[in-house]
């Protein structure tokens, strides 16, 4: 989340929106939120609990797939980070121990390596793509961070080979992931399905063939090849020590070649959006009422899958070009496990691995316990808890950080970066050794003040009372949670809520002292005698001073999301960005018709754009039959419920609404964190209230440094 950017675009914008530094729309408005929140956060912190003790029995069973046992039920999908490699054309060091930790916990690893990149760095030109601007900043997006193929320089296999063999010695399979597709209708659709011209996704498809390993788990890999072709394919992942053999969409005689040729552990793999739906159908998955497959869909994938039976050992089948969050799936049912479930209830005998928002264990437990599935698909959990499978073993479920889904893995952002691996809740993710090497155990144990209970006080909390300081946290609202407290009444940011009620959790059981409703002042911090205080204050809410925002029908995106039975049928939004566009999102799925003025020329800006999560907004927003969007508007005041503007063109015009949601921004309350300066002998800054914060990766993981030094 950008907590401390505008999110408008346009400083203009902004003075004509009124900004001030109140503190909220109304104290009432304000006052309900909180008392809301408070009741909210009483039963999350119930419901938290409930993974406490269970270890997951059926997950964590083994599996036999023919002559090969597997440790647990749990697969591995392709994750070659694209922002964790640097220009070195072999697996560094960081890249190694990725994958160690993958094989920690699933059973079955896809062990990508070709997306290490080679030096120099090649790009490409507008000449190449004379007639599609978007291809060409894309494609060159994806070069920057590492797209190229690894050079087959034989020195370089001494590592490979040492990755094959850490995986193995932690117990579990390697995917080799073909070279090839077996056809190239799964390409095709997936081309379209993603708005790619298919020559030229071709013409990179071939430019990336040739690679002695393969792409990025075959993503994008050449045109149709011959079974013998296939076979011989197949039979250099034996010799290279790999276990299981992918085959994107395959034909039954594929897959009984190859079954007779090798020993191999065969996997046929489906993209459901591509193979059983019509690719433009899952692009707008957000836009149903229930985010599930169709009759059709599920009918296609049954006919597809019985015609392996016998041969192929299990099937994967992930969720598509819309990478899993709360805008395409629903948090109790991942979209692939109903491609499962029609699988077994069709007497089908193959073992089922859906993939794609599998993210929660217990929840993987209950669907391979009622039968729906035989496992399961997990990639980017492992990425937010390497320790994950530990923990659950011991009964510890909840204490895994939750992923919530937020693709941030990928690249933070595709165009401007920061081209660096990072995870939003798991602040080691991607961390270099020395970098973690300078964490050193507490010399003493101190008394330890956190002023503010959002999620970067809580997580400095929670860190400085694992190093076993005596923790109380401060904070003057009802309930802890600081801004993410809106997903308490957004049922589209349910991932929100999962990552806000486990730090509440957490906070809870690592014995933290926590003081709601209070408002903590220097002179409370000297007279309790505390050594250290870690001052996370956060960022408010920019106030507008716009003529009419004080009206009984204005809210900003705080208000709004705690007031929903009081918006109408007609809502006028007043800004965009990210979380701007989040907010009027989820109005719209809530049932009421929305248009957003935007000042700039983007809904979202450029450097919030990643590849997957804001992809599957605009899918949503662009599409949606509630939704509308004016571009490069300014917003001149508001007379009861009419909101004028001037359009792109200089035109003054006005909408008439129901109710108005104006969204400013955020400022960092510096002011309120200097405050504490003095207050003890040390006082650490830390999150938003810095002005270095701004999206969640930004203040978790300084907060976590930040209180790793204490």
């Amino acid at each position: 989340m950008n907590l401390i950017k505008t999110l408008m675009g346009r400083r203009q914008f902004l003075m004509a929106a009124g900004a001030a530094s109140a503190c909220a729309l109304t104290c009432k408005k304000l006052a309900r939120f909180e008392v809301r929140a408070a009741m909210a956060a009483e039963l999350s912190g119930i419901a938290s609990i409930k993974g406490a003790g269970n270890r997951c029995p059926h997950l964590l069973s083994p599996l036999r797939i023919r002559n090969r046992m597997l440790k647990n039920r749990i697969m591995h999908a392709v994750s070659p980070n694209f922002t964790m490699q640097g220009p070195e054309n072999y697996p560094g060091e960081v890249f190694r121990n990725h994958y160690l930790n993958m094989a920690k916990n699933a059973a079955i690893v896809t062990m990508s390596i070709s997306l290490f990149g080679k030096y120099p760095k090649t790009y490409h030109t507008k000449d190449d793509f004379p007639d599609d601007e978007y291809m060409y900043e894309a494609w060159n997006s994806w070069e920057h961070i590492g797209h190229n193929k690894w050079e087959d320089v034989p020195p370089v296999w001494n590592y490979i080979e040492r990755m094959i063999d850490d995986i193995h010695t932690e117990g579990a399979l390697i995917i080799y992931p073909g070279k090839v597709r077996v056809s190239d209708d799964d390409f095709i659709a997936s081309g379209e399905a993603s708005g790619q011209k298919n020559e030229v996704g071709m013409q990179r498809a071939a430019e990336a063939g040739g690679s002695r390993i393969g792409g990025a788990g075959g993503f994008m890999t050449g045109a149709s090849q011959t079974v013998e072709e296939i076979v011989a394919d197949a039979k250099e992942a034996v010799d290279q020590g790999y276990d299981v053999y992918q085959m994107r969409s395959p034909t039954r005689e594929a897959v009984e070649a190859v079954r007779n040729a090798t020993d191999l552990i065969i996997m046929a793999s489906y993209n459901n959006d591509s193979v059983f739906g019509t690719g433009k159908e899952h692009s707008h998955v957000g836009l149903r009422e229930v985010n599930q497959p169709t009759k059709d869909e599920l009918e296609k994938c049954v006919e597809a899958v019985r015609k392996l039976e016998g041969l192929a050992d299990f099937v994967y089948i992930r969720a598509g070009s819309a990478h899993p969050n709360s805008f395409c799936q629903d948090q109790d049912r991942p979209w692939g496990l109903a491609y499962a479930e029609a699988i077994k209830k069709a007497g089908i005998k193959i073992l089922t691995c859906p993939g794609a928002g599998f993210h929660d264990p217990v929840q993987n437990d209950e669907f391979i316990a009622r039968g729906k599935t035989d496992m399961v698909s997990m990639t980017t959990p492992f990425f937010a808890d390497p320790e994950l499978v530990r923990k659950v073993a011991a009964g510890r479920a909840d204490d895994v950080i939750p992923c919530y889904q937020c693709q941030d893995c990928h690249a933070i952002s595709m165009l401007k970066g920061p081209h660096i691996a990072m995870c939003d809740v798991n602040p080691k993710f991607g961390t270099p050794p020395y970098k973690l090497a300078g964490i050193r155990p507490p010399l003493t144990t101190k008394k330890v003040a956190v002023i503010g209970g959002g999620p970067a006080g809580m997580k400095a909390a929670i860190v400085a009372a694992e190093r076993g300081h005596k923790v109380t946290i401060f904070d003057k609202d009802a309930a802890l949670g600081g801004l993410i407290k809106f997903s308490d009444y957004s049922q589209w940011r349910w991932n929100m809520k999962v990552l806000k009620d486990y730090l509440i959790h957490q906070v809870n059981k690592a014995g933290v002292d926590v003081r709601t409703n209070t408002t903590a002042t220097p002179g409370t911090i000297k007279a309790g005698g505390f050594d250290t205080v870690l001052v996370a204050t956060g960022a408010e809410v920019i106030e507008s001073r716009m003529k009419g925002a004080d009206a009984s029908n204005v809210f900003n995106i705080l208000t709004c999301y705690s007031n929903k039975k009081a918006l109408g049928e007609n809502v006028v939004m007043i800004g965009a960005g990210k979380l701007g566009t989040e907010a009027a999102i989820g109005i719209a799925k809530d049932g009421h018709k929305i248009t957003v003025l935007a000042p700039g020329e983007e809904m979202i800006d450029a450097e919030d754009v990643g590849p997957h999560n804001v992809g599957n907004q605009e899918r949503i927003y662009k599409n949606h039959p509630n939704f509308k969007y004016l571009m490069k508007t300014t917003v001149k005041d508001i007379t009861g419920g009419k909101v004028t503007y001037t359009d792109e063109k200089g035109a003054e015009k006005s909408i008439q609404a129901d109710s108005i949601v104006i969204w400013s921004g955020l400022k960092p309350t510096m002011d309120e964190a200097e405050k504490f300066i003095g207050s003890a002998d040390e006082v650490l800054m830390l999150g938003d209230c810095t002005g270095n914060g701004g999206r969640i990766h930004k203040v978790i993981r300084n907060a976590f440094f930040v209180a790793s030094q204490v």
